[in-house]
């Protein structure tokens, strides 16, 4: 039977297409199954499932299949309906939270739960704020660079335009001059992350409890076009596209709070 170690490491490699959910959710099953760990003969017995229904349904047989079907597979392989189907009722970006939360250990998931009640009380105390955001008050690295905190500040961004408040989902304040003159101390970076970043547009990017403001490039090299990440500090080149893991967002509006 696979270890739920294992599961988890396969619940990345999860289809997913809104438009064909049921040959995504045949594949998925597919998937799993297809490793040694464990047969349709297994995954029969665990799911309660005649063990020719589940041929008919994996090998295209059927077209179709019962809502309690979908249910008793997806509690054999330990995820959510919606990531076995892949019908897009939760969108990829929480798909992908919950898939990552599965691989951490006990501890870290209560940590993070944790976080996300602190950060709902937070905005929730600060009703009186018509646009409440939170904006991570940095702190400057040795080499610096910005290093994250948990020192969190709300401010209302309802005097901004319209068009982009919606989009914002978080701010971190600059401590210091060194990333002058693109932004000075006490300036406040509102970061987006609706869409990709634009060729020119400043991107934030953490590496461990490090922050980079990058500003992103399209280039040749070698007759192939790349993209390279220049630090805005010094404006060296930092990192390239596939060195690039996570990008918290794009730097969508940049403020004082005394003034817009």
């Amino acid at each position: 039977m696979l270890e739920k170690k294992k599961l988890r490491e396969l619940s990345k490699n999860l289809l997913y297409n809104p438009d064909d959910y049921m040959n995504t959710f045949r594949e998925n099953v597919r998937m799993y199954i297809d490793q040694k760990e464990i047969t349709i003969a297994e995954v029969s017995e665990l799911a309660d499932i005649p063990e020719s229904t589940l041929k008919s349904f994996i090998y295209g047989k059927s077209h179709d299949c019962n809502l309690s079907t979908a249910v008793k597979l997806s509690r054999v392989f330990d995820l959510s309906i919606d990531e076995m189907v892949g019908c897009g009722t939760i969108v990829p970006q929480t798909c992908e939270s919950l898939q990552i939360m599965r691989t951490l250990p006990e501890s870290f998931t209560h940590f993070v739960r944790w976080a996300i009640h602190y950060h709902k009380d937070m905005l929730e105390s600060n009703k009186v704020i018509k646009h409440a955001v939170e904006i991570m008050n940095a702190e400057e690295a040795p080499d610096g660079n910005l290093k994250m905190t948990n020192n969190f500040d709300v401010i209302d961004i309802s005097n901004i335009n319209q068009d982009i408040f919606p989009k914002i989902f978080m701010g971190i304040r600059i401590p210091s001059d060194r990333f002058a003159p693109k932004y000075f101390a006490g300036e406040i970076i509102l970061l987006a992350n609706d869409r990709n970043a634009r060729p020119t547009e400043p991107v934030v990017v953490s590496t461990n409890d490090n922050l980079w403001i990058f500003t992103r490039k399209e280039e040749m090299v070698n007759g192939e076009r790349k993209v390279n990440y220049y630090s805005m500090r010094d404006g060296k080149l930092r990192a390239t596209d596939e060195q690039i893991s996570v990008v918290i967002g794009y730097v969508a509006k940049v403020i004082h709070e005394n003034r817009e």
